[in-house]
């Protein structure tokens, strides 16, 4: 069984579209142990003093709740299993084409890195998108140039949307 997934990253502009395949299974399992996890309730741990790595704490201070105990104990682990079984192909592509392609991935997502308070920060920002942006432009020269010869040896050509 195959699963594709957009992945974006906004403050280096970056984005990929992922492929994972596993048996059916496995994504089902991931699935259910995921879906269990999040209805899990957040119940307090009691402040029982305990012991670990050498130091004293307690079982709220260590474990959290209800929930991260079940998280770390039971969907983690069977989590691990189901990424162990998955094999991922990696596609990058750049930014502002999977935007354009992909809209509702990029939807409600909002570069919170232009509020911050460090100047060099938003310098570096900027120059990450301004990079992202020409790479995007020569991405596009490239893929209309390949077009292009497909055209002229008569072999039918594989559109994406938006480019």
């Amino acid at each position: 069984m195959r699963r594709w997934s957009v992945g974006i990253n906004n403050y280096y502009f970056t984005s990929h579209i992922y492929l994972d395949e596993a048996p059916w299974y496995v994504f089902a399992i991931e699935y259910i142990i995921q879906t269990i996890c999040s209805y899990i309730p957040r119940i307090p741990l009691p402040k029982i003093k305990i012991i670990r790595d050498g130091e004293e704490t307690t079982l709220k201070e260590w474990y959290g709740s209800t929930s991260d105990l079940f998280h770390i104990f039971i969907c983690s682990p069977i989590c691990e299993w189901c990424f162990k079984k998955t094999e991922i192909k990696d596609f990058q592509f750049p930014y502002e084409v999977l935007k354009k392609s992909f809209p509702k991935s990029f939807k409600g997502i909002e570069n919170f890195y232009t509020e911050s308070d460090d100047i060099e920060e938003r310098q570096e920002l900027k120059e990450n998108e301004e990079y992202s942006k020409m790479i995007g432009e020569v991405f596009n020269e490239a893929y209309k140039k390949l077009q292009n010869i497909s055209k002229d040896r008569g072999c039918p050509v594989w559109k994406l949307k938006h480019f």
